[in-house]
């Protein structure tokens, strides 16, 4: 496929683009190409389409109001970020706000030119397949042959899914590959230990396993080699709840065959990640200035003894 016809996959079919719709999309100067291709697509659709161009600063927090604004106002808002601002973007106030007006927002790293229709709704199926079993779970064991072996409460919390198809009005996550399952724990129910051996983010790759010890719900220990100082650093240089096990996350797509060294690593089939630090906007009740991943490969996992996933193959 050419560049091309990838924006068209994503405009299409991951996002549902109709005629007369008013689609913002927010860029960087160095993905203008990718911003302009996007509104291209979008407009043999007939969408009416408007470019903003900002400054990479801009997005590491809150987007200024007049930005938030025109999120707000708009039908379909994607934003051509690179990975790390993404993080930032799709944790915002903004963000939600934009969704709670209906707007179907999503962030785009890149434009694709490997992944078909037909992959998006694979990824799709599977993620909200996985989004029923932890919404309707009450615990969740997860394992490794690594030494990973935690066990969490999410008994009557909603799973948040990251589809890479955004087509109904409130809908958002990063497209067109960017999927998982994830959802926040209950904040003093998580005991055990992670052994995090692909990626940390702010961190970048594991070269040496970090081993994370949890008690009710909170990283007290932190052991390894160099990333384990970083995380450490991270931690005590966050606010109170910098140490909050806020999240479980599953990935769910296929496309993904070779870890990166980046926070896409946790998409892949076969990968877990917790998270630290914040998970008010996935369904948890704790506020932090931080909300950082870190990913496990040949995870097992079982919800309320059953299992579905099984050394990084799902057994559903």
């Amino acid at each position: 496929m050419s560049l091309s016809e990838g924006a068209k996959v994503i405009v299409e079919t991951c996002m549902g683009i109709k005629p007369n719709e008013n689609v913002l999309i927010i860029t960087m100067k160095r993905f203008s190409k990718k911003a302009k291709l996007l509104a291209e697509q979008a407009e043999l659709l007939g969408a009416n389409t408007n470019i903003l161009t900002v400054d990479n600063e801009v997005l590491l927090s809150e987007p200024p109001e007049a930005i938030a604004k025109k999120m707000r106002e708009s039908d379909v808002v994607l934003a051509t970020l690179n990975l790390t601002t993404i993080q930032y973007f799709l944790q915002t106030n903004a963000r939600n706000a934009a969704i709670q007006k209906g707007a179907r927002v999503a962030a785009v790293p890149y434009i694709r030119t490997d992944i078909t229709k037909e992959d998006v709704y694979k990824i799709t199926e599977l993620t909200e397949k996985l989004g029923e079993i932890l919404t309707n779970g009450s615990e969740a064991r997860i394992s490794t042959n690594a030494g990973t072996n935690l066990v969490m409460s999410i008994k009557d919390r909603v799973s948040a899914l990251l589809r890479v198809r955004h087509v109904v009005p409130g809908a958002f996550g990063a497209v067109p590959d960017y999927a998982e399952a994830c959802i926040a724990p209950i904040e003093d129910k998580t005991e055990g230990i992670a052994i995090i051996d692909v990626f940390f983010e702010k961190v970048g790759k594991i070269s040496n396993p970090v081993k994370i010890t949890i008690e009710n719900g909170r990283a007290v220990k932190i052991e390894g080699k160099e990333e384990a100082e970083k995380i450490r650093n991270i931690i005590k240089n966050a606010d109170e709840n910098g140490n909050v096990i806020a999240e479980l996350g599953i990935g769910t797509n296929h496309i993904l065959k070779q870890f990166t060294g980046t926070i896409g690593d946790k998409m892949r089939i076969g990968t877990a990640h917790i998270a630290i630090g914040k998970s008010l906007n996935i369904g948890g009740e704790v506020y932090s200035n931080i909300h950082h991943d870190g990913v496990m490969n040949n995870v097992t996992i079982e919800i309320d003894r059953q299992e579905i996933l099984k050394d990084g193959h799902f057994t559903l």
